[in-house]
């Protein structure tokens, strides 16, 4: 690193705003984590609920006995025990369902199966218990009735646009190149990083913006920009050293966030499941990634995000004359899109919308969402798109942000 690149990283970090700012990413990292921890619930062997740490503890154990391929025998034994258990009088109570003591004893540590069940043979968005209902030959159509399901969400009607004929077939393609069996595992950590890792991502680019607003706009404020600009290096070397620098910090201040976030949960919920199947979390993704595969894809697009505000901050700072103004029109690009719902009568909207970088936060969602780009005649996924739009525009803001600053006039 150059000397006058430490130099401008030395000036953001000395501020208070800085201290500050990491101070608000490591309490809410901790605070979402907490949140999440608090409201893990899961019936004990004795009947009585568990919440917190031992509820999950046991769900682990569970769980891990489970891992393995999802296969239609595994299915199928799963669907012949529980069978089983409702055919025994000794196992029901008086409305002819299976007892409290039965239930945390026999089928609580099976819920994960269970519920996959389920989510294959309900109508979309009607989830049923159809494990009740169900014999184990029923199992071997198990990964087709997932893509009825499938094939039931894309062929719906909605208000805002219905889907295309060619949008349809992309994503019954994708769903058919997902590999099969699912691979099974304790995923309930990653659900839950995946859970509020918007809310990371969020505070942690206000925090940036707050940070880089004073960077070029602070320097007109105190009119050292003067003195700067009339300096060997100060329309060229500066302007460089003032970008590396706030791109130091921005990388700096996501993987304070995300670290603390992340291994915060892991380190208490567990970190199995990595190489499960991202269908273990969100049943209908169309995407052929494991749990950490989607995790590596969430933090990019949400860390582009971040670095896309970064840069609009960095942009805005290099034309207007108080830091002030900046953090205004921040706040406004990064909170007031959340405010606007996701419109009933246009998909078109709804795509733009996606491009602001308060809606790419939700990152694990636009991986696991079912939208499409059309551009140029190809079918591009939405998290693909928001992936290279982010990038673009920080390549085009950047250089336009060096230039801002280097014919600023001084007053």
């Amino acid at each position: 690193m150059d000397t006058l690149t430490r130099f401008e990283l030395r000036k953001i970090m000395r501020k208070k705003s800085f201290y500050a700012g990491v101070a608000i990413i490591v309490t809410m990292a901790i605070l979402m984590s907490t949140v999440l921890v608090a409201n893990a619930q899961i019936t004990g062997k004795d009947g009585n609920f568990l919440n917190g740490i031992p509820a999950i503890q046991l769900e682990r154990a569970y769980n891990r006995q489970l891992a393995g391929p999802l296969t239609s025998e595994k299915l199928g034994n799963t669907i012949r025990r529980h069978q089983n258990l409702l055919h025994d009088p000794k196992n029901l109570d008086e409305k002819g369902e299976v007892t409290v003591e039965v239930n945390a004893k026999f089928d609580v540590k099976y819920e994960q199966m269970y519920s996959l069940i389920n989510y294959a043979f309900s109508p979309v968005n009607d989830y049923d218990y159809f494990i009740d209902k169900l014999k184990p030959c029923d199992a071997s159509v198990f990964y087709q009735k997932r893509l009825e399901r499938v094939h039931e969400y894309l062929n719906a009607d909605y208000a805002y646009g219905n889907y295309s004929a060619e949008a349809k077939d992309y994503f019954i393609k994708m769903n058919e190149r997902i590999p099969v069996p699912f691979q099974m595992d304790y995923v309930t950590g990653w659900a839950n990083v995946f859970e509020n890792l918007q809310f990371i991502f969020l505070f942690t680019a206000f925090v940036i913006a707050v940070c880089l607003a004073p960077v070029f706009a602070g320097e007109y404020q105190s009119g050292a920009d003067a003195i700067l600009r009339s300096s060997r290096y100060g329309r060229s070397k500066v302007i460089s050293a003032k970008i590396k620098a706030s791109l130091i910090v921005s990388v700096g201040l996501l993987v304070l966030g995300l670290t603390t976030y992340t291994l915060l949960l892991l380190g208490i919920c567990g970190f199995d499941g990595g190489n499960a199947s991202v269908q273990m979390i969100r049943f209908m993704a169309p995407v052929p990634y494991t749990v950490f595969q989607t995790y590596l894809w969430a933090v990019l697009i949400g860390s582009l995000a971040c670095l896309l505000v970064g840069a609009v901050t960095l942009w805005l700072s290099s034309r207007m004359r108080s830091p002030f103004p900046v953090i205004i029109a921040i706040g406004i690009l990064l909170f007031v899109p959340m405010a606007i719902p996701v419109s009933q009568t246009s998909r078109l909207f709804n795509h733009l919308m996606a491009l602001l970088p308060s809606n790419m936060f939700d990152s694990s969602r636009k991986i696991t969402d079912y939208e499409v780009f059309h551009i140029f005649g190809q079918l591009i996924p939405e998290y693909k798109v928001i992936t290279g739009f982010a990038i673009i525009s920080i390549a085009l803001l950047l250089p336009f942000t060096y230039r801002a600053y280097k014919k600023h006039q001084v007053a």
